[in-house]
């Protein structure tokens, strides 16, 4: 079952951070579906979490007592589940502070010469578009790289 969902994980989220990368590209903003795209990322990496830690801790009820019996590094495993978890909330709260400081300081990030034009021209609400867009994509990779090290802690020792 785990190693469906690390499969899934995976594909999805290399996804993600390809349209979260094109999006940066192209200049524009990622949009509500993005957004519901996350959500079910996490609520997947979620799923797993449980269900690998569970596994853990049954592992460790078994005759030894160890605590993740049968895992090449249980430790380490279980660190990578917590940063699983921990990825995309951290991306989203990275960005959401950028975003609040935009729409106080209209045109901060535009250039001098456009400063002043309102918090609606287009350079500023392209730039931090462009910047959400990036900090997704580089979200998304950190689940692949995270997801691709679970498959070789988890692994029986």
């Amino acid at each position: 079952m785990t190693g469906v969902l690390a499969v899934f994980v995976l594909l999805y989220a290399g996804l993600l951070g390809c349209w979260a990368l094109a999006s940066a590209l192209r200049g524009g903003r990622l949009g509500v579906g993005y957004l519901g795209g996350l959500v079910l990322l996490e609520l997947t990496l979620l799923v797993r979490a449980g269900i690998e830690l569970a596994g853990m801790v049954a592992a460790s009820a078994g005759g030894g007592g160890a605590f993740g019996r049968g895992y090449a590094e249980p430790v380490v495993h279980a660190g990578y589940l917590l940063a699983s978890v921990v990825l995309l909330p951290l991306v989203l709260t990275v960005s959401a502070p950028a975003r609040a400081r935009a729409m106080a300081e209209p045109g901060a990030d535009s250039p001098p010469e456009r400063r002043g034009q309102g918090a609606d021209s287009p350079p500023a609400r392209r730039g931090q578009g462009t910047w959400d867009a990036l900090l997704a994509a580089v979200g998304c990779a950190a689940v692949v790289v995270v997801t691709l090290r679970m498959g070789s802690t988890g692994r029986p020792g």
